[in-house]
């Protein structure tokens, strides 16, 4: 069974992601004046580039749980594939996701924070930087990741069994394609003994070959 410091990375990506589609749900909910008046936020500058950290993030561990496989044997070892696969399968999801909660919140803030700072403005004292109503927002936040956990790791799960069934594919095509080589030549070794099997029966009708022309009768 993986530990969740092995899913650490991947379980980051999960919070950025998430934290950048949070940011922007609920900032735009409260903006609508759906949740009360006095919430209004319309500096998204750090949305863009957390949602393309993390997802570089997200495609990084993949890449190099692609490699583990290559390195690994994937193609050649089910077995390989399946505990790998068992790093994104939520067998300890409440452990994961309060993981990638607090991961979160804590993307959120620094996001919020970033802004405030990059723009001239202070820290947002209190909850503020959550954005709207503390209830709504939390609970908004933890749908959203909740959903980011499940559909990275579905898609990490999927590349990489993309990967380990085009590896298989590959090895199993070189091991026919050297067993059908292997075997042409074995054939070609048993059927030389055949061309030579007529030499001795020529030598039974004597020592000499025929003339190649008939001599003269005189």
């Amino acid at each position: 069974m993986f530990g969740p410091l092995t899913r650490l990375p991947f379980l980051f990506a999960v919070a950025l992601v998430a934290a950048a589609l949070g940011d922007t749900v609920v900032e735009t909910i409260a903006n609508s004046g759906l949740l009360g008046g006095g919430y209004a936020d319309d500096n998204h500058a750090s949305v863009v580039p957390t949602l393309l950290l993390g997802g570089m993030l997200a495609l990084e561990v993949a890449r190099r749980r692609c490699a583990e496989m290559l390195h690994g044997g994937a193609g050649v070892r089910t077995d390989w594939v399946i505990d790998l696969a068992r790093r994104y399968t939520p067998g300890s999801l409440p452990r994961d996701l309060t993981i990638v909660f607090a991961l979160q919140l804590s993307a959120l803030f620094l996001m919020e924070s970033a802004e405030q700072l990059a723009f001239g403005g202070k820290l947002l004292g209190g909850t503020a930087w959550l954005g709207g109503p503390v209830v709504f927002s939390l609970l908004a936040h933890a749908l959203i990741g909740a959903g980011c956990t499940f559909f990275l790791g579905r898609f990490v799960r999927s590349l990489l069994a993309t990967v380990a069934n085009i590896v298989r594919c590959a090895l199993d095509y070189i091991l026919i394609e050297t067993a059908r080589t292997s075997g042409h030549f074995a054939s070609g070794r048993d059927e030389a003994p055949h061309h030579r099997a007529g030499a001795p029966l020529a030598r039974q009708f004597g020592d000499r070959a025929p003339p190649l022309h008939s001599p003269v009768l005189t």
